[in-house]
């Protein structure tokens, strides 16, 4: 038996909004076939935790035999701890104990310049590109005054639908243990997001490689997508493990994620889980109701708001052709608009608003002007690819055509990756018209995570933003500062 403990934050669910007072940790346990006797240990001292999801396999009788070793994850809620302070959880499982050292979040923004809330992005993550596991390693570069202390993981933590000429049986069973040695790998290590899972507390949204290349709708290379009878198989088998090693408890498919550190808010949507086929939706009418709730209350309460999704709102429609092959983005749903005015109506009434995003294989920070007052209303940080996809035949000859570079002049240290685009010229101009400008701050090509620091500044905070580049050649991965940000009241 392996044993894995991660901590996690605790979504708003109640009025209580403290989100120092409480923490939970996920325990994951691999290759067995029953759940042994669990007991809880905080410092050495037993405790009795609430258990928000029990201790239970992840693949279910639907799909797996009961004598078939496989998966287990339960999640369990401990209250009445301290903010911003250290804690050792221990989970005696079966006699055998395994132990995690975890900070609790504070319960405000710290005040103090050399004080500060540093939170990690990472997304779009390929294991089998990460074989000298250098996405762990970049944990040892964040220690000391810069260890995160609240980690976002936003989309494609895993590629379910990879490798590209994979024969997928069109069974879900199949599929099911299939995608559970996937997330065993990225969970339980060797290498993989361990470290990331377990050097602070994690939230993680979902983005369409949580299902399939361009989810929920048809795609050319997923040969398993072709019949509505398919891609419903494929779901079933997909959501069962996104839920057993990847979803908050106590939320369902779908949920927003809500996080209160004053005077930040954070509203991590997942954009994914709930579209539907005939591109009506991204989320449900009801997480679009939460969102314009979450963004009345920024300006009731005077937070400073951060928005996060598995896409880009600066992304354009796109076509039918591109949206079938490669992904379509969230302006080709008809509840974009819904979306941007409601997170629009934020600035309208004096606030900025701070977007985080991945998705699109290279990193951007990005400042929204609003021409008819001069003054920046939003600011989008992209963070992605922690590591880089393969892609058949194309990195193949995108390697050759670098090394016969580096031949007649300087060596591309990213030759697979494509250089950021620029922003369109204009935020959501099919609902906004030209309100508002988009201006680059900085353009990042290459595997990278970010590191967000914010402090108090006055009645505002600042963002400073950090990239740190993964990859072998020391010279190549210093870290890169942006910023700061300045989120004032307008």
């Amino acid at each position: 038996m392996d044993c894995r403990l991660y901590p996690r934050p605790v979504p708003i669910t109640t009025p209580d909004r403290a989100a120092g007072n409480r923490l939970q940790i996920w325990i994951g346990l691999f290759d067995v076939t029953a759940a042994p006797p669990l007991q809880w240990l905080v410092n050495g001292t037993p405790a009795a935790p609430t258990s928000i999801a029990p201790l239970g396999a992840v693949r279910d009788a639907r799909l797996v035999a009961a004598d078939v070793p496989r998966a287990f994850s339960g999640i369990y809620e401990f209250a009445g701890l301290q903010p911003d302070t250290s804690y050792t959880f221990t989970a005696d499982v079966g006699g055998e104990r395994v132990s995690v050292a975890a900070r609790t979040l504070p319960n405000e923004l710290p005040a103090g310049l050399n004080n500060a809330l540093h939170v990690l992005l990472v997304s779009c993550y390929y294991q089998p590109e990460d074989r000298s596991e250098l996405v762990s390693a970049v944990i040892r570069r964040l220690s000391g005054s810069v260890a995160p202390q609240l980690t976002l993981l936003m989309g494609d933590q895993v590629y379910l639908d990879l490798p590209t000429l994979t024969d997928f049986e069109d069974d879900a069973a199949w599929l099911a243990g299939w995608f559970e040695g996937y997330y065993t790998r990225n969970w339980r290590g060797p290498g993989g997001l361990t470290a990331i899972l377990s050097s602070a507390p994690c939230i993680s949204i979902p983005d369409d490689h949580e299902y399939w290349n361009n989810a929920p709708h048809f795609s050319p290379i997923v040969g398993n997508t072709k019949s509505v009878a398919g891609r419903e198989r494929w779901r079933t088998a997909a959501e069962m493990l996104y839920r057993g090693f990847q979803l908050a408890a106590p939320l369902g498919v779908g949920d927003p994620f809500i996080l209160d550190i004053p005077p930040l808010s954070f509203f991590l949507a997942d954009s994914r889980s709930r579209r539907n086929e005939d591109r009506g939706q991204t989320m449900t009418p009801q997480v679009i109701q939460a969102l314009q709730a979450w963004c009345d209350r920024m300006a009731q309460e005077r937070l400073f708001g951060v928005f996060v999704a598995g896409q880009s709102l600066y992304d354009t429609p796109v076509g039918t052709l591109k949206g079938s092959v490669a992904d379509y983005s969230l302006a080709n749903y008809a509840d974009y608009p819904d979306m941007i005015r409601a997170l629009m109506s934020v600035p309208d009434r004096g606030l900025p608003l701070l977007c985080l995003t991945g998705d699109v294989h290279w990193g951007r920070v990005t400042q929204c002007v609003d021409v008819s007052l001069a003054r920046n209303v939003l600011y989008e940080v992209i963070s992605s690819p922690s590591a880089l996809v393969s892609s058949v035949g194309i990195d193949q000859w995108k390697k050759v055509g670098g090394f016969l570079g580096g031949l007649f002049g300087k060596r591309d240290p990213w030759p697979r990756h494509s250089n950021p685009e620029k922003a369109p010229d204009f935020l959501a101009t099919d609902v906004l018209d030209k309100r508002y400008r988009s201006d680059d701050l900085y353009g990042q090509t290459g595997d990278h995570v970010v590191l967000l620091s914010f402090t108090r500044a006055g009645i505002g905070v600042d963002v400073r933003v950090t990239y740190y580049p993964i990859h072998q050649d020391t010279r190549v991965e210093q870290p890169i500062s942006v910023g700061p940000l300045l989120l004032r009241p307008l």
